[in-house]
């Protein structure tokens, strides 16, 4: 009976993580990022926020190799970035083997029938019935994680995808308030490179969001 009680349970778990699949949504425009931002933006209550400073955003990086790759360039562009570390809630791609195993062992030879295809795999133990889950990779920007999908469907094995809201340390850089005209000039600057993601806004909504940065 225990054993029939534990081929059930182990049965549900798999099912609901299947349940959980859905697909990776698309990366967001870089322009209607910026669109979102008005010329002339309006408080809480209607009446027009009065500034003559605006700031310059870049996009969020999650790494320190990311972190230091971005001064670099902006370094090199005769930039002076100014970093802003902060802990925020982020969208993570998750990949795992779509069944949860029984023992390690198992979990390791669905591990090494991963990296016979070429994906990195990782053996972890999860929280429900002590069961293993085998890992094929975590990712917080959904190009990445279309690009994954498409290589584990290449591999004809099946997979489950879950995705999620977590806290983690993130960094920006931003750069000295300047006037509209200036600060629309390096967002142009930025945003010609193709990567970089600027976000334009005024000052006291910076503050508001960065202030205690």
């Amino acid at each position: 009976m225990k054993s029939l009680a534990r081929i059930i349970t182990f049965t549900l778990l798999t099912a609901l993580a299947w349940l959980a699949w859905q697909a990776p949504a698309s990366a967001p425009d870089p322009r209607m990022i910026r669109a979102a931002i008005p010329d002339r933006p309006v408080g809480s209550q209607g009446s027009e926020i009065k500034t003559d400073l605006w700031r310059v955003v870049t996009r969020r990086v999650v790494s320190k190799a990311a972190v230091y790759s971005l001064s670099r360039r902006l370094q090199g562009m005769k930039l002076e970035p100014i970093s802003i570390e902060k802990e925020e809630d982020v969208t993570m791609h998750a990949f795992d083997d779509a069944i949860l195993f029984k023992t390690r062992a198992q979990a390791w030879e669905a591990s090494r029938i991963w990296k016979s295809h070429d994906i990195e795999s990782t053996v972890i133990k999860a929280d429900e019935a002590g069961v293993f889950l085998v890992g094929l990779g975590r990712f917080f920007q959904a190009k990445y994680a279309e690009a994954m999908q498409q290589r584990l469907e290449h591999t004809g094995r099946k997979y489950r995808y879950q995705k999620r809201i977590v806290p983690i340390p993130s960094w920006r850089f931003t750069f000295a308030p300047g006037s509209k005209e200036k600060a629309d000039i390096l967002w142009e600057k930025l945003h010609a490179t193709g990567v970089i993601m600027p976000v334009l806004m005024p000052e006291p909504q910076f503050q508001k969001l960065y202030g205690s940065n």
